[in-house]
């Protein structure tokens, strides 16, 4: 059959055959890929291509009418679906899913299956109608038809869904991301030329036309292959091809389904595997991919690019890729490096360290070890020291030095006087940065490898030193920063030290005083208390010798023995209290007795004397064996003070507020005003009697050990209310510790 066949025959036959193979491999790509918004329509459009292709086959080698009549309806069905399914992918292509609904889908398919129903009802219509004659070119079979006018209305219809197709694709263009405008052109040009051949073949012979039109599929199956492959508007590479910008100083890694498709140059030195594209994203950047899930900062394992330097740390980020559907296309990595904003974070964290470590220490030595110890660890630059003073400020001596330093010297670093540019800086107080070591004394230093020397006052204390070996011959502005702040902290810890070395010094001195004060203080005691009872021995030998124009005498000199040797006695108290330790141990006391034994001893002292109690049941305070010394002292300062024969005292005690209040109520001359306050004062003088106010003094300094107050108030119609009031304490048996006011 195909024994005569021509040149023009065999590219018609063979442009045929290519083209339904294009489209069965374009048909069932894209199939594959059908989760992808557009490819299940893409897929149809190629197998109703690939239909029209090889039902032309068939006609091309037909050797009968009736079976070129039925393969040329054939192909009219698939002439008939292509324009549909063009704009229906189109449509989808470009984000208008939302387009191709249950309703609108019905109203474009509504003209081409009318007319398919119509012609295969009627055999007087349709592609293939009852004018069809057989004719034969070049040894191929071909098929002479005449159409009626409802044929030229169909093919209106499809031409008008075809050119729509192509305005929302064009519309695309112009409008879409740049990203997009490759893939879109190439789908665009796919298209055209099919419709371009059919549009100007269609002038010269209709017939001929669609018998060209599986060549022109076979162009097009080209151009749909290099989009499909080459711009691959069904996989994510043409997605990212274009923001992968090889200028972009951050390293970029395009992902999808964990392989990696796509990179910049940056990203080159992070890879440990040599074929990148395809490889696995953990295999090839170990590590990445739990750094971005956990918010981590990350740092290579190796670098692969045989660099010498600081290994970087990189902010990792991954930001999905979606395309014009909003569909999830794979990822793209960004590492943004952050290796100074990582270093600053750990300076920070060992000033913190070293700041706490100052802490702990006290001796200035110590001290200047942590500074040299944080200067080390943070600063790439071996070669720290610190110098004091000595004694006369002749010479600065090193107490503390690197390890490394340490190991270069026979023994410790000293420059005198002479050496002005260290001393400079201790003297001025401004830091000094030297790109040398020309400084230090070639004959004694020299030998130390030592590029550059930066050099910080530590204030009175000394100077930090810090030096970097050969390889280096200036320091940077964080370098700088560090050690600035560095040696302001560790004068800072210095002055500290002092100011508690010269505490503790103070404090060892003022115990040293304390000591020698009490030691007098009891002697005289003990010397005043002998002599009292001398006195009073004497003075009960000496009374029956006393005649009566001596008694008031002998009455006045008994009377100040017994003072002196009470007020004695309080000395004591007082002293025991307040110097014996730091805090007084309180305990709960019963109040009410504690006031009975006081009035009682008083009322058998002073017969002449009355006292009623009006005290509620059960009431405790805080407080201690003073406690009844304090009330006898303000019941005795009443009687003291009061100007009759028979002082009448009423001692009253409630509970008020959570407090407890004690009030002894005289019916003496009163206190004034200007001496309420004053009273207290351990010197004041009593005007009436010329006794000293010892005992208010102590009953002041004793409630506030107890955590309490007391005051005067004046009494209706005459008198003096004292009032003390006590922290309530309902716990019997607790004993709790109150702490001196250090005031």
């Amino acid at each position: 059959m195909f024994g005569s066949l021509s040149f023009s025959g065999g590219v018609v036959l063979t442009g045929t055959a290519l083209g339904g193979g294009v489209g069965v491999v374009l048909a069932r790509h894209a199939w594959s890929n059908r989760d992808v918004p557009g490819a299940v329509s893409f897929a149809s459009l190629m197998l109703a291509v690939a239909g029209w292709c090889v039902f032309s086959l068939f006609v091309l080698t037909s050797s009968s009418l009736v079976s070129a009549r039925r393969w040329t309806a054939l192909i009219g069905i698939c002439v008939t679906a292509i324009p549909i399914l063009w704009l229906t992918f189109a449509l989808e292509y470009t984000g208008r899913e939302d387009w191709v609904t249950r309703t609108t889908l019905p109203l474009i398919w509504a003209e081409p299956v009318c007319y398919t129903v119509f012609a295969l009802v009627n055999p007087a219509h349709g592609f293939a109608n009852e004018t069809a004659r057989l004719t034969t070119s070049d040894s191929l079979t071909a098929l002479s038809v005449v159409h009626t006018g409802s044929f030229y209305f169909h093919l209106v219809y499809l031409f008008v869904v075809l050119v729509t197709g192509f305005g929302f694709l064009t519309s695309f263009v112009v409008q879409a991301d740049r990203l997009y405008r490759k893939q879109t052109v190439a789908i665009i040009l796919a298209g055209l030329v099919p419709f371009f051949g059919i549009s100007v073949f269609s002038f010269v012979d209709l017939n001929v036309a669609f018998g060209l039109t599986p060549v022109f599929f076979a162009a097009s199956g080209i151009l749909d292959s290099l989009a499909l492959f080459r711009y691959n508007f069904l996989d994510v590479a043409p997605l990212a091809s274009e923001v992968v910008l090889s200028e972009m100083d951050d390293p970029v890694i395009v992902v999808t389904d964990g392989r990696i498709v796509e990179y910049n140059s940056a990203a080159e030195p992070l890879f440990q595997v040599d074929s990148i594209v395809g490889s696995q994203l953990e295999t090839a950047v170990p590590g990445l991919l739990d750094a971005v899930s956990c918010g981590h900062s990350f740092t290579p394992a190796v670098r692969t690019d045989g660099s010498m330097g600081e290994t970087p740390v990189y902010d990792p980020r991954s930001t999905p890729i979606r395309d014009h559907h909003d569909a999830h296309r794979g990822d793209i990595f960004v590492l943004r490096e952050i290796t100074e904003q990582k270093r600053r974070e750990e300076t920070l964290r060992a000033l913190q360290s070293a700041t706490r470590r100052f802490m702990d220490v006290e001796r200035p030595e110590a001290i200047a070890n942590v500074a040299v110890q944080t200067a080390d660890k943070v600063l790439d630059h071996p070669y720290s020291a610190i110098l004091f003073p000595d004694d006369d400020e002749t010479i600065l001596r090193s107490v503390a030095m690197t390890s490394l330093l340490e190991r270069g010297l026979d023994e410790e670093l000293a420059f005198s006087r002479d050496i002005e540019s260290i001393w400079s800086v201790f003297e001025s107080g401004t830091p000094v940065v030297y790109e040398s070591f020309d400084l230090l004394p070639s004959s004694k230093y020299g030998y130390l490898p030592v590029g550059c020397l930066l050099l910080l006052p530590l204030g009175e204390h000394g100077v930090l030193g810090v030096g970097s070996d050969t390889r280096k011959r200036t320091f940077t502005e964080n370098e700088r920063r560090f050690a600035r702040v560095l040696a302001s902290t560790t004068e800072t810890a210095l002055d500290r030290a002092r100011r508690e070395r010269e505490l503790r010094e103070s404090q060892a001195m003022v115990e040293e005083r304390t000591e020698q004060i009490e030691f007098f203080n009891g002697v005289l005691r003990h010397d005043i208390l002998n002599g009292i009872t001398v006195v009073n021995g004497n003075l009960e030998l000496l009374e029956p010798h006393v005649k009566a124009s001596g008694t008031s005498y002998f009455d006045t000199v008994r009377k100040w023995s017994e003072d002196i040797g009470a007020l004695t006695e309080k000395v004591r108290s007082v002293s025991q209290t307040v110097t014996d330790s730091e805090s007084v141990s309180l305990e709960t006391v019963s109040l009410p007795a504690a006031v009975t034994r006081r009035v009682t001893k008083v009322k058998d002292t002073y017969p002449n004397v009355s006292v009623e109690t009006d005290i509620e049941d059960g009431l405790t305070v805080a407080g201690n064996e003073l406690l009844g010394e304090v009330v006898e002292n303000v019941l005795l300062n009443a009687i003291e003070h009061h100007d009759g024969r028979s002082p009448s005292l009423t001692v009253r005690a409630r509970r008020s507020e959570g407090s407890v209040r004690v009030e002894i109520e005289d019916d003496g001359p009163g206190i004034s005003d200007g001496m309420k306050t004053q009273v207290f004062d351990r010197n004041v003088t009593s005007e009436a009697t010329g006794s000293i106010g010892f005992g208010l003094y102590f009953v002041s300094v004793m409630m506030d050990q107890y955590g309490g107050a007391v005051w005067f108030e004046d009494a209706e119609p005459r008198g003096t209310v004292a009032v003390l009031t006590f922290p309530q304490h309902d716990r019997p048996g607790e004993t709790y510790i109150k702490k001196h006011n250090s005031e």
